[in-house]
């Protein structure tokens, strides 16, 4: 085991110590798309809960949030869950707007935003929504690196506090891959979406070929795709007709299809020696399944600021040079 890895895990005990009542929790956002990196936090979450004997009493992705349904749920003593990863910003305006929404719903509920890594493209917006934020006088931010601890402290709430990904929680619970002192075979996992940089196009010019470079979107098949629709759609029926307890069988069904997309990744991982990559959690999982690895930065610094913060001193991974 490693004892860098081992402390990251047991820094999210800092989360269960801010939790009222842990048998009158709710969490929301949790990832019903198909982006890996947030199947793993999504995965990494439900292991902290079950870790922590932590009882939630309702969970709703994006496309299944309605507030009239989540008033039922919520009581004084009721602490409010969102999920974690890197889309608080203006990047994913959908979701900014349902956090927005939540704490000015619930102004006296204890409300934790669980390891978010920050970014707003344009400043007007990130004043709009700090103002949103910092209304809030029980809201506990939760950054992934310095740089977010700096841009929510003060603007967003005066409760904030640096933490490592909620993936870190499967650290343990996964199979690693016996190291080797020569690697030979190297996956170059980079970003294809609108996080990409310039950097995925010039590592891509030095390859012979591209038959080792793969995406999240490259491992994912279309059964992933219709499931995912699927599951979508019924879950935007079930809001408009007012249908829990298809909610319900919708949440379960999807946290296990996700387990099993991330079992099939880990496979993937596992059949290479190394790792080159730009997606943090490619990065964040190639830690926790003990394999080599080395991260470049996405478009707006998320990766190194991580790396930097919490992973630089695992023996088996670097930044990537050119």
């Amino acid at each position: 085991m490693n004892p860098i890895l081992i402390e990251l895990k047991q820094k999210l005990k800092k989360i269960e110590e801010l939790i009222i009542d842990k048998n009158d929790v709710v969490y929301f956002d949790y990832p019903l798309h198909l982006n890996v990196g947030d199947l793993l936090i999504y995965a990494g979450t439900e292991q902290f809960f079950r870790d922590y004997q932590i009882n939630i009493t309702l969970r709703r992705s994006l496309q299944a949030f309605d507030i009239r349904e989540a008033k039922k749920h919520i009581h004084p003593n009721t602490t409010i869950l969102c999920h974690g990863g890197g889309n608080f910003g203006d990047l994913y305006p959908l979701i900014q707007k349902m956090r927005e929404e939540i704490v000015t719903e619930f102004p006296h509920n204890r409300v934790i935003l669980l390891p978010q890594t920050a970014h707003f493209s344009c400043r007007q917006e990130m004043e709009k929504s700090a103002v949103v934020f910092f209304r809030h006088q029980d809201l506990h931010l939760f950054a992934r690196d310095s740089k977010t601890f700096e841009l929510f402290g003060g603007r967003f709430s005066d409760n904030v506090y640096l933490s490592p990904d909620m993936a870190h929680q499967l650290y343990g619970s996964l199979p690693n891959k016996p190291q080797r002192e020569h690697p030979h075979r190297t996956l170059y996992f980079l970003r294809k979406d609108i996080e990409k940089s310039h950097i995925e196009a010039e590592i891509q010019t030095t390859l012979p070929n591209l038959d080792n470079v793969k995406d999240w979107e490259d491992i994912l098949l279309p059964s992933d795709l219709r499931f995912e629709l699927w599951c979508s759609r019924f879950s935007k029926l079930a809001n408009r007709f007012n249908l829990a307890f298809v909610k319900n069988i919708i949440n379960r069904l999807w946290y296990r299809h996700a387990l099993n997309v991330i079992a099939r990744c880990q496979d993937i991982f596992l059949g290479y020696d190394e790792v080159i990559t730009s997606r943090l959690h490619g990065h964040i999982f190639s830690c926790l399944l003990g394999l080599p690895n080395q991260v470049c930065d996405n478009s707006y610094g998320k990766n190194t600021g991580y790396f930097n913060q919490w992973t630089k001193n695992i023996e088996y991974t670097q930044l990537y040079e050119k």
